[in-house]
């Protein structure tokens, strides 16, 4: 759902079954970024979705969790964590994984997919410094494994 700050104009964006959460508005307004278990129960997606409800794209389609997506906030990217359980040789953590994207007549486009760590340790909840040099996330990579925040000066793959 969106609505106003006075709680006007409420209008909902998704319909699908399962769950749909975690969104983030786009830094130009334009577009909602969400996950959702909508193709299977228990594993996550990432999504967007024009602001106005259309143009709805699935961005990840394999068999783990993808959540936690956030926008870089002055280029073309879509950062998350992921972990994909169809390969039963691959361990099972989470990474953060990045994407370029590209908007062409209103149609939202992966152009590219990264992985940005390859850990045995949980990588996960990655956000942008507002200028976007830095990166943070909470990480499992102490010797003890607790959680802990991790922050990163950071370039843009090009």
């Amino acid at each position: 759902w969106v609505m106003n700050a006075d709680g006007s104009d409420k209008r909902q964006l998704t319909d699908a079954p399962g769950y749909d959460g975690g969104p983030f508005i786009s830094p130009d307004g334009n577009w909602i970024v969400f996950r959702s278990d909508r193709q299977e129960e228990h594993l996550l997606q990432i999504y967007v979705i024009g602001i106005d409800g259309k143009n709805e794209t699935a961005l990840t389609d394999n068999q783990g969790v993808n959540w936690g997506p956030y926008w870089h906030p002055t280029q073309p990217y879509i950062i998350w964590s992921g972990a994909d359980h169809s390969d039963p040789t691959a361990r099972p953590n989470y990474d953060l994984w990045m994407m370029r994207y590209a908007v062409d007549d209103g149609q939202f486009k992966m152009v590219k997919k990264w992985r940005v760590t390859d850990s045995p340790a949980a990588d996960v909840l990655p956000v942008f410094s507002p200028d976007g040099s830095k990166l943070m996330w909470t990480s499992t990579r102490t010797d003890d494994h607790s959680s802990q925040l991790f922050i990163a000066d950071f370039q843009l793959p090009k």
